[in-house]
C-alpha cells in the first residue's frame, strides 16, 4: 500500500505525502506565511517525514531560523537532508520514536505537530513532556479526523455503510488513531500549555477538478475502499468511475489548527 512507510506507519510514505501535500499546497502556503509571522528562532517538525513542511517553511522564514526535523523511518529522513542540502540556514535531522524517546526532543521555539498525534497512543503524557521543555515555546498543531472527510454525491444509505465499514475497520487499530481530533482537543485542553488558540480549516473541492487535486482524491478512494466490505465497495466503484472533469463531484475535510504557548 502507497500510504504506508517503511517503518509500517500508515498514510506516511513519502509518495501518498507528496499527493497530500500538494494538493493542498495553496492552503499549507498561507499557513507557512501565518507562521513566519511569528518571528522564532528554532523550529522542530515533529513527524518531519521526507521534509515537505520545513521545504515549504524555507520559503518564508529567514536564514538565521535553524530547523530540526525528527522522525522515526530512516529512508524519509535521508530524503529530508538532501532536500536540506540547498537550504541556507542550520538543518539537522534526528531520527527518534516520538513516544518512547520524547525525553530527547530538543526545547524550540516554534514546534510543529502536523497529523503525528494519531500515531501517540499515550498522548496526555507525550503533550506534557513537549510542554515540561525549557523553554517551552510555542506548539503548533494540524490535526484532520477521518469523521470530518467527505466527498459524494452518494445516496445516504451508501454513505452510511461505507462510514460504519470504515469505522469498524480502523477503529481498533493498534498502529494509529483514524478518529482522533475528540481525543486531541481533550489533551491539549488538559495540557500544560496556558495560551489556546484553536481553529477548523475547511479544505473543499467542486468538480471539475483540477489537476494537482486529482491525485489526492482518486488515492483517497481507493484507500476507503480497500478498508471497506465487498458491498460497500460496490457503492464506491460507482463514484470512483466517474470522471473527475465533469461538474457535480464534491470533496472536503476540516483539520483542527491549534496554536498553543
Amino acid at each position: 500500500m502507497i500510504k504506508d512507510n517503511l517503518s509500517g506507519k500508515p498514510l506516511a510514505s513519502a509518495r501518498w505525502l507528496d499527493i497530500h501535500h500538494y494538493a493542498k499546497l495553496k492552503e499549507r502556503t498561507n499557513y507557512a506565511k501565518k507562521l513566519a509571522e511569528l518571528q522564532v528562532n528554532t523550529i522542530v517538525d515533529l513527524g518531519c517525514a521526507s521534509g515537505l513542511w520545513l521545504e515549504l517553511l524555507n520559503d518564508y522564514f529567514p536564514e538565521s531560523c535553524e530547523f530540526i526535523g525528527i522522525d522515526c523511518d530512516e529512508d524519509s529522513l535521508e530524503i529530508a537532508y538532501n532536500k536540506s542540502k540547498s537550504w541556507k540556514r542550520k538543518t539537522k535531522f534526528l531520527r527518534l520514536d516520538l513516544e518512547s524517546e520524547a525525553n530527547l526532543i530538543p526545547a524550540s521555539d516554534l514546534t510543529l505537530a502536523f497529523n503525528v498525534f494519531p500515531y501517540i497512543k499515550d498522548l496526555e503524557r507525550f503533550v506534557n513532556i513537549l510542554a515540561a521543555r525549557v523553554p517551552k515555546g510555542i506548539l503548533a498543531v494540524r490535526q484532520y479526523d477521518g469523521a470530518a472527510i467527505r466527498f459524494g454525491p452518494l445516496p445516504t444509505y451508501q454513505r452510511q455503510q461505507i462510514e460504519i465499514d470504515l469505522r469498524t475497520s480502523l477503529e481498533n487499530s493498534d498502529k494509529f488513531n483514524h478518529y482522533d481530533l475528540d481525543r486531541v482537543i481533550e489533551v491539549l485542553n488538559k495540557s500544560a500549555y496556558n495560551k489556546f488558540n484553536f481553529e477548523f480549516e475547511l479544505f473543499s473541492k467542486i468538480s471539475p477538478f483540477d489537476n494537482d487535486f486529482v491525485p489526492y482524491y482518486i488515492e483517497t478512494l481507493k484507500w476507503t475502499y480497500q478498508n471497506i466490505s465487498f458491498s460497500a465497495r460496490n457503492y464506491l466503484k460507482t463514484l470512483m468511475c466517474k470522471s473527475n472533469k465533469v461538474s457535480g463531484k464534491y470533496f472536503y475535510e476540516v483539520d483542527l489548527v491549534a496554536t498553543l504557548s
